[in-house]
């Protein structure tokens, strides 16, 4: 395979070859869409905007209470938001009400909609009360809920950069992956984060129980029917993890060749900076190893032809 490599880097040794993806790692894999996924905050402000306006009445209100208890009372679909104004997405969560009492009387609120009782009423005005949410609106001006939930939506958005981050790779390449593996370059189809059972109940591609319930970032099935199985990872920081995940993609590579199926990985990232062993180690062991500079140059089109 790796003469593959040779060719099409015009390099006679694997050494070379390692030099040159140890040389050319990246050192994020950010995107701009990285930073906050505005379709998600404008899919959660569109999904409650009749709710937001009906709270806009509570602004300045000269008795917010009796105001507050009507809204509860005639329009219940309202419950659900109470926890967004607080930068909370549970809809059930419970409170101390006083640390200071020996028993800490603990409250629970649930803020699922439903026809409320007085008494249940009567306890999320306290809760406006204590967590200062009628502060907040008797001093919000002329600002709207709408404007305030599309911060708070924001900032709750950051909370999810971590994961974001750990999926940059596969956003990144995904369509990059699927403009090579076309009907016109002799691939069936692109599947992306599916199980590999998936390929029985769909395709009537024989998998064996071993692999079934193992996810794949990406599955690429050619018209022969042969699988091509594409992971992709970044690695941000060094460590001893390196050669963790390379013994691990080693045995995957493995198993999967056991049952036909070919393996291309492909990372990246800083973390891989002073581990030429490992990296060494992944090219004498895994087939296709790319890091995003390779696949830039156009090596994964030509190993995606030649498989």
């Amino acid at each position: 395979m790796k003469e593959l490599y040779f060719e099409f880097f015009n390099v006679e040794d694997e050494e070379s070859i390692v030099e040159k993806f140890h040389a050319t790692l990246v050192d994020t894999n950010r995107g701009f869409d990285f930073f906050v996924d505005w379709d998600k905050v404008t899919k959660h402000i569109e999904k409650h905007k009749i709710e937001f306006n009906i709270l806009n009445s509570l602004i300045g209100s000269k008795n917010f209470d009796n105001d507050l208890r009507k809204i509860f009372l005639n329009y219940p679909k309202v419950l659900p938001v109470i926890p967004i104004l607080l930068a909370i997405r549970e809809l059930n969560f419970k409170i101390i009400s006083n640390f200071e009492n020996k028993d800490l009387d603990i409250v629970n609120y649930d803020f699922t909609a439903r026809v409320l009782t007085s008494e249940e009423i009567d306890d999320i005005v306290e809760f406006f009360d204590r967590t200062g949410l009628k502060k907040f609106f008797l001093e919000m001006g002329p600002r709207s809920i709408q404007d305030y939930v599309t911060g708070v939506e924001v900032g709750m958005d950051t909370h999810a950069r971590k994961h974001r981050s750990g999926d940059a790779m596969e956003r990144l390449l995904k369509p990059v992956i699927e403009s090579l593996a076309t009907e016109e370059n002799g691939f069936k189809a692109v599947l992306f984060q599916k199980y590999f059972r998936y390929l029985k109940t769909n395709y009537g591609i024989k998998v064996d129980s071993s692999i079934g319930n193992r996810k794949a970032d990406f599955i690429l099935i050619k018209k022969d029917k042969k699988v091509i199985n594409i992971e992709v990872n970044f690695f941000s920081v060094s460590g001893s993890k390196p050669q963790e995940i390379v013994d691990s993609y080693i045995e995957r590579q493995n198993e999967l060749k056991s049952h036909g199926f070919e393996f291309i990985w492909i990372t990246d990232g800083e973390g891989w900076r002073g581990q030429k062993s490992q990296i060494r180690k992944g090219f004498e062991k895994i087939d296709y190893l790319l890091n995003l500079n390779f696949v830039r140059a156009g090596l994964l089109e030509e190993i995606l032809c030649r498989i």
